[in-house]
């Protein structure tokens, strides 16, 4: 669209914000909180952050740029966050007990 009317669209605005946002985030909760912190308001599949609104459409972070190979990251990272946070309560609910 932009080649044949010189425009750019406010999908391709929009791709470029959300890339640059998720190019700095290292997890999915930090993704979420910019965002939001950006206006931008996302949607989640089956508990997974999927995409983003915009007005009353809903787009793919795959389909704005975001790469399937740093989602995977994002995935895996949030992943051994998950985990590490779950061992550290384990062990408070342990010192709680003694």
């Amino acid at each position: 669209m932009k080649q044949s009317s010189g425009i750019v669209s406010k999908k391709e605005l929009l791709a470029i914000q959300v890339t640059k946002i998720a190019k700095k985030c290292k997890s999915f909760t930090e993704l979420h909180t910019k965002l939001i912190n950006h206006n931008i308001e996302p949607y989640y599949r089956y508990g997974k952050l999927t995409g983003v609104w915009y007005g009353n459409k809903k787009f793919r972070l795959s389909t704005l740029g975001v790469g399937k190979e740093h989602l995977k990251k994002l995935t895996k990272e949030q992943e051994r966050l998950e985990s590490l946070k779950k061992s550290k309560d384990k062990n408070i609910n342990r010192e709680l007990e003694r």
